[in-house]
């Protein structure tokens, strides 16, 4: 089989990603970040990210390898409710990357601070009439994955690669600097505006979106510890950026060689299938000189747009100047037509941009 690549709606602006590939006589699959609790289950139905999971084991398939690409709510809450009791990812899951807080503590020889383990509810219900209450259990994540034996207890970090069941995967985020900005206190992320624009700005043009445009990286503690990779698979090749920092990124590209032994840089880009893009295209997380480290036709919206005015139009212009004819791939396609008037979508379209759901990526 050729390379299956599933951009999973793990509501609102969130996402959840399933890769899947044949080696040695099976399909493999890869499985990135799980969305909030609701994208696994809401008022007691099953979500996207749980059917796709129940379609796996139907098949008889495993999640060969799981990652979490850095601990915010929107990224761990569908995979917290998938080790519950009974959920499906305990039973399904062989191997787990987790830069955990205290991973990361025993890393820098600290010692493991509280407020870095991950703490959820184990739900038991009883069936006899008189034992209808739930037990809540504090559980951390951590123990459970240790206990199921799938957790690799190694920094997942840029630099690394790997060759991993007949696929190639290279990190490029996060760094051991940036993991190490995380030796504090560990409070709930909060989006401010160096993490997403406070406001729309789909009411301006490309071209005046673009006119003294200046980038301003994102200083997200959380953000620039995300995991972000190069997957490839027999030619084919995905750039999956979480929620990574831009500069992280770029310098790890350009410690990357061709197959000539060349170094990428703006003359020599990192060819990809699919891009994408970082922290639901902010334009604190893509600028222009990454823009020119790689060359792509598509590039992937992971958002519905209902929050932290994600993405930013400003983003889309910046990918549009520097990859004519690119193709943009949403997983909630109603967000294009809010984004665009029917005018300005057409004109696009006929200077050969394309506007597509994720579902139609093949």
């Amino acid at each position: 089989m050729m390379m299956e690549f599933q951009v999973l709606k793990s509501k609102a602006w969130r996402c959840t990603f399933l890769i899947s590939w044949e080696y040695d006589g099976r399909v493999r699959n890869l499985l990135i970040d799980g969305g909030p609790k609701a994208a696994y289950v809401s008022q007691g139905r099953p979500k996207e990210v749980q059917k796709a999971l129940d379609r796996l084991k139907q098949r008889g398939e495993r999640i060969d390898l799981l990652i979490l690409t850095h601990v915010d709510d929107d990224h761990i809450g569908g995979l917290l409710e998938g080790f519950k009791h009974n959920g499906l990812l305990r039973g399904l899951t062989d191997e787990v990357w987790f830069n955990s807080g205290s991973l990361i503590d025993q890393a820098f020889g600290q010692p493991i601070d509280e407020s870095h383990l991950l703490e959820f509810d184990m739900v038991r219900t009883g069936t006899s009439a008189d034992n209808q209450t739930s037990i809540k259990q504090g559980v951390n994540f951590e123990s459970v994955i240790s206990e199921l034996g799938i957790w690799d207890k190694q920094l997942v970090e840029a630099g690394s690669c790997l060759n991993f069941h007949g696929a190639s995967i290279t990190l490029l985020s996060p760094t051991r600097e940036k993991l190490k900005s995380l030796l504090i206190k560990w409070e709930k992320e909060t989006e401010s505006n160096e993490t997403s624009a406070a406001t729309k700005d789909y009411d301006l043009s490309f071209d005046e979106l673009l006119a003294d445009d200046q980038f301003n990286g994102n200083t997200s503690i959380h953000n620039e510890s995300s995991i972000a990779l190069l997957f490839e698979y027999e030619g084919q090749r995905l750039l999956l950026l979480g929620d990574a920092s831009d500069d992280v990124v770029v310098n790890s590209i350009r410690a990357l060689k061709n197959n000539e032994g060349h170094f990428y840089s703006e003359d020599n880009p990192l060819e990809v299938d699919y891009i994408k893009l970082s922290h639901h295209g902010s334009q604190y997380n893509t600028s222009p000189d990454f823009l020119r480290m790689i060359k792509s036709k598509h590039f992937i919206i992971s958002t519905d747009g209902s929050s932290h005015g994600l993405p930013n139009k400003r983003t889309l212009a910046r990918v549009a100047k520097a990859h004519p004819n690119a193709t943009f791939l949403f997983n909630y396609p109603n967000l294009i037509n809010k984004i665009f008037t029917a005018t300005e979508l057409l004109l696009l379209e006929e200077d050969g941009y394309r506007f597509k759901n994720c579902d139609d990526m093949y």
